[in-house]
């Protein structure tokens, strides 16, 4: 029978046979209770998903909290709360929470966090953040007063280790061989062993430099190169073209002298070719690099550490080449100081570099046919006023590899974090 809107239907106030009411699920199985008002300590379990103490749901106003639920607002707070690590209040371990650091009336289980280790500043800079040139270029924020001292000891210590096994090893095989009567000979005598093993010791002040440069202040290896952060070979071979003419002429007028094939003639032409280059690279990434770089940076004034670090690395330059004649030791302290002056004005090494390397294999060529014996003979007398024109081929080398790169207009100073900021921004 259908109801007429507005009446209730009559509901039997107690089951009858034959048509059974359904329990409720959260009170199957349990003894019968008199009804109470919701919210009382003794009102059932609801069924899951059911308004009232289901998970999801806050207790009852005067209902003990349910053991493993957040607290809510206005509730008592379970004792399985917080967590281990965990504050009160809205924050993590160190920032404001309750009394005592426990809970407050009306916090809230969402407003907890994770113990989070406070974050640490960043580490200053090793690379310029203003314009510097080449000299200065350790002068950032990472640089100490003494990390120069620590970076040219360093590399001395590793270079003497290194170069005196090389050279000591060549200088015993040439020995065991009757090729010296002695190791007093080998001061006077050079051997084409010792030639080669000699320059391999200073081809390797390439990778020591570079990375004394990383470890000590931190800069990467392609920055101890140049002021743009790598080796510029187009640059690199235009300067070895400036260089060939005026060093040939040098080389003219000294004349080559007599020339006689030997049987060391084959194995010096190739060790020339494959090492010399490297050699003459790694005594500019040494002075010129490192040493020059690691004095001028102690100096805030530009010019005065561009003068401290030319004149010491020259006479560092001139004391390696152990020279007794004056004229040579000039020779020496010139070539540095217009190296020095190179670099600067190009901004890296290549230059210098290639200065070197046409310098050295032009002096070199008659060595493999009998010149090579005196080589180390540097003695006062063996040198005259003829240096002179050998000085001034290699500045007026100097002065055209400056007017190319002010006509390539090549920068002498540069602020690496800067650039990359401009450059990411424009």
């Amino acid at each position: 029978m259908v109801p007429e809107p507005g009446v209730t239907p009559d509901v039997p106030e107690t089951p009858t046979s034959g048509s059974p009411v359904p329990e409720n699920p959260a009170t199957a199985g349990l003894p019968p209770v008199s009804p109470v008002a919701p919210g009382w300590p003794d009102a059932p379990q609801a069924a899951p998903g059911w308004p009232g103490t289901a998970p999801g749901y806050p207790p009852p106003p005067g209902c003990p909290p349910q053991a493993g639920y957040p607290p809510q607002a206005g509730y008592p707070v379970p004792p399985d709360y917080p967590p281990p690590g965990y504050l009160w209040g809205g924050g993590p371990v160190g920032y404001p929470a309750g009394p005592g650091g426990q809970a407050t009336p009306g916090d809230q289980w969402a407003a907890y966090q994770p113990p989070y280790p406070a974050a640490e500043p960043p580490r200053p800079s090793a690379l310029p953040v203003e314009p510097k040139a080449f000299h200065e270029f350790y002068r950032a924020p990472r640089f100490r007063w003494w990390k120069p001292l620590a970076a040219i000891a360093l590399l001395a210590a590793v270079w003497f280790t290194v170069s005196l096994a090389l050279v000591g090893g060549a200088m015993a095989y040439d020995v065991a061989t009757g090729r010296l009567s002695s190791v007093w000979e080998a001061m006077t005598k050079m051997t084409p062993w010792m030639f080669t093993a000699n320059n391999v010791s200073l081809a390797l002040f390439i990778p020591m430099a570079v990375l004394t440069s990383w470890l000590v202040y931190g800069q990467r290896p392609r920055w101890l190169t140049s002021i743009t952060g790598g080796f510029r070979w187009a640059l690199f071979w235009q300067f070895a073209l400036i260089a060939v003419v005026p060093l040939s002429i040098s080389l003219l007028l000294d004349g080559l002298g007599d020339l006689t094939w030997n049987a060391d003639s084959l194995f010096l032409i190739v060790a020339i070719v494959l090492t010399t280059p490297f050699q003459a690279a790694g005594e500019e990434y040494m002075a010129r690099g490192l040493l020059a770089r690691s004095v001028g940076s102690w100096f805030a004034n530009r010019w005065l550490g561009f003068a401290v670090a030319t004149v010491v690395s020259s006479l560092v330059f001139m004391g390696m080449h152990v020279a007794g004649d004056p004229w040579l030791n000039l020779f020496y302290f010139s070539f540095g100081v217009i190296a020095c002056v190179v670099t600067w004005r190009t901004g890296g090494l290549e230059a210098a570099i290639a200065l070197h390397v046409v310098n050295n294999l032009i002096g070199e060529i008659s060595l493999p046919f009998g010149a090579l014996e005196h080589m180390m003979d540097r003695q006062a007398g063996v040198a005259g006023p003829g240096v002179l024109i050998q000085i001034s081929m290699i500045a007026v080398v100097g002065a055209l590899m400056c007017w190319w790169a002010r006509r390539r207009k090549l920068s002498t100073t540069a602020a690496p974090l800067a650039d990359v900021a401009t450059s990411e921004l424009s």
